[in-house]
């Protein structure tokens, strides 16, 4: 079992519970996303113990020692979140908006919501009668945060968010987000914030009224059974249960500690350590705990 060095990205709208929920040592200031397994261009996820330190996810993903089908980038991007305040009204683009648009890469997301506040809301989809001339308007005039639908997910639950869709995580939300190898987001509306360098935030308003698809009205539903991407998929495994090797499986301690045990050992996962199973684990039980498994879709 493998695990990888976390990239940490500070954000205006971080906070400190990398730090306070999983003891982490990180970097000043407010940070908003931990990535954990990554091969974006300039972002490679590395080993950072054991036989294979050093080497880099994608490296071992192509040569067959992760499972699963072992071709192309790894299949997905997976981060932590800490929303110490509201993010902003974004949306990413789908194949077809990439195509149109001749640029970014497509980025259908999940969340599994790890803790939330009481007055925690998700702000996902748009109201019915949306169009471009009116989402620049809404956005503009600062009154897009009208024309989404608030839902109020519950400690354990997930959410499939669609690429084309409109969304803003709000504040007090740690949450595991799976998604398309993709960071194209088009920012629709910031709040009038300034970024922590005091400026405003760039906008990419032309871009979004291209990628929103508009002919879908309405919300995500939550899930607790788990949910399935175009190249990913992630569901809650507890106590007892025995995944046999073959697929690629990432294991997530999401509510606390949990113990795995496969054919080179036992591993104890901390609050939030990610790890990778390899092909000669063999068959992995949890003894103890629960974990997010996320794997390739099938």
């Amino acid at each position: 079992m493998i695990r990888f060095a976390p990239f940490y990205e500070t954000r205006p709208w971080g906070g400190r519970r990398f730090y306070e929920e999983f003891a982490r040592h990180i970097p000043d200031g407010p940070i908003g996303e931990a990535w954990e397994l990554s091969e974006l261009p300039d972002k490679h996820s590395e080993v950072v113990l054991g036989p294979h330190e050093g080497k880099a996810l994608g490296e071992l993903w192509r040569a067959g020692l992760l499972g699963g089908s072992a071709k192309g980038p790894f299949p997905f991007l997976l981060k932590w979140l800490d929303t110490q305040d509201k993010l902003s009204v974004q949306v990413h683009p789908d194949a077809d908006a990439v195509a149109k648009m001749g640029k970014g890469e497509p980025k259908t997301e999940a969340w599994y919501i790890a803790q939330n506040e009481l007055d925690s809301v998700l702000l996902v989809g748009h109201y019915p009668g949306l169009d471009a001339a009116t989402l620049r308007q809404a956005a503009t005039g600062g009154t897009i945060h009208k024309w989404l639908y608030e839902l109020r997910p519950r400690m354990g639950e997930m959410l499939l968010v669609q690429a084309g869709t409109l969304h803003a995580v709000g504040a007090g939300f740690l949450l595991l987000e799976v998604q398309q190898p993709s960071d194209t987001t088009y920012r629709v509306y910031d709040w009038g914030r300034l970024g922590t360098d005091g400026l405003p935030r760039e906008l990419h308003l032309d871009e979004a009224c291209q990628a929103v698809n508009l002919d879908r009205p309405g919300a995500p539903r939550t899930q607790r059974s788990g949910v399935v991407g175009p190249c990913f998929s992630m569901k809650v495994v507890r106590m007892g249960l025995e995944l046999p090797p073959g697929p690629l499986r990432v294991l997530v301690a999401n509510s606390g500690p949990a113990k795995l045990a496969g054919a080179q050992g036992e591993e104890l996962l901390e609050y939030g350590d990610v790890i990778v199973a390899e092909t000669e684990d063999g068959l992995i039980r949890i003894e103890s705990g629960t974990c997010v498994l996320v794997g390739e879709s099938t």
